[in-house]
């Protein structure tokens, strides 16, 4: 890992702990959710976050960075407080969940792309933001559709 900046390490390792909390819970919502859409944008979920954790994972095993495997104990509590709800209820907090946790992983993303050393590294997660911008749009146009209000929420639009 002489080649890779401990920020760099340190974001990888965010970013493979991230896809694993959404893999888990989105294959719970594919499963679980009363509303036929939530499950369509859970598996679009499953599907993505899938696809970026092998990507993580093949960027670290190349720079010989070992990734964490267990969620911390926020992404943990958070999971848990989904998994006690169902129905409508899930469903609702699912859609709140993924909309205020993907702005926060889109402003995340912006901020670290522009400063992360290692080149690859960097071009995945330019590459990877029009995901996280789509994740963002969906969850908002689905929670709109179902008139599920979110406060203080903002809209990523821009690289659609």
């Amino acid at each position: 890992a002489a080649t890779l900046r401990s920020s760099d390490e340190s974001f990888l390792k965010t970013v493979a702990l991230r896809q694993q909390a959404e893999i888990a819970l989105a294959q719970f919502a594919a499963q679980h959710a009363s509303s036929h859409q939530v499950k369509q944008l859970a598996t679009r979920m499953m599907s993505d976050h899938q696809k970026a954790n092998q990507e993580v994972r093949l960027l670290a095993s190349l720079e010989g960075v070992l990734l964490p495997t267990q969620l911390s104990d926020l992404q943990r509590k958070k999971q848990e407080k989904l998994l006690q709800l169902s129905g409508h209820e899930f469903d609702r907090a699912y859609l709140q969940y993924m909309q205020q946790d993907r702005d926060q992983e889109v402003d995340e993303f912006e901020q670290q792309a522009k400063i992360l050393h290692h080149p690859e590294l960097r071009i995945w997660a330019f590459g990877t933001l029009p995901v996280l911008r789509y994740h963002v749009v969906a969850a908002n146009k689905m929670a709109s559709g179902m008139q599920v209000v979110f406060p203080q929420v903002r809209s990523h639009k821009s690289g659609l």
